[in-house]
């Protein structure tokens, strides 16, 4: 009868033990879904930028679907479509940067929508030259 006395105690206490650490990690895994929730939320109105404009662009970029076809004397850019930004040599990134200066600073814009339409990644060397020259305009 000792022995079993001693087992059923020995269940009940890893029953509790089990029980206890359960709890606590359901209140740690609680804790952290609340401060998860509890970070505020920029609200920004339909339209507007948040603030973080250079965020703001790459992110209209980002939802660039089609464009109407229109070229800024750039066709021979069509030969880098499907190209890795990462993937130009310094003569190929030239050629870019040779046509985005040539251009209207209000056209960069959808000059760069035109380039994502078409599939022709920019080189990561032009990107942020390319953002600064969009936001000199606003």
């Amino acid at each position: 009868m000792n022995n079993v006395t001693y087992i059923i105690c020995a269940v009940v206490l890893l029953l509790i033990f089990v029980l206890y650490y359960l709890d606590r990690w359901n209140k740690i895994r609680g804790l952290q879904e609340d401060q998860t929730e509890q970070q505020p939320q920029p609200q920004v109105p339909a339209g507007e930028c948040c603030g973080k404009h250079l965020v703001c662009e790459k992110q209209k970029l980002a939802e660039a679907r089609l464009c109407s076809a229109q070229y800024f004397d750039d066709e021979d850019l069509d030969r880098y479509k499907g190209r890795r930004s990462d993937n130009y040599n310094d003569k190929e990134v030239e050629e870019f940067r040779y046509i985005m200066y040539t251009m209207q600073q209000n056209e960069v814009r959808e000059w760069m929508e035109c380039l994502q339409a078409r599939e022709i990644e920019l080189p990561d060397e032009l990107k942020e030259e390319c953002y600064s020259m969009m936001n000199e305009i606003d």
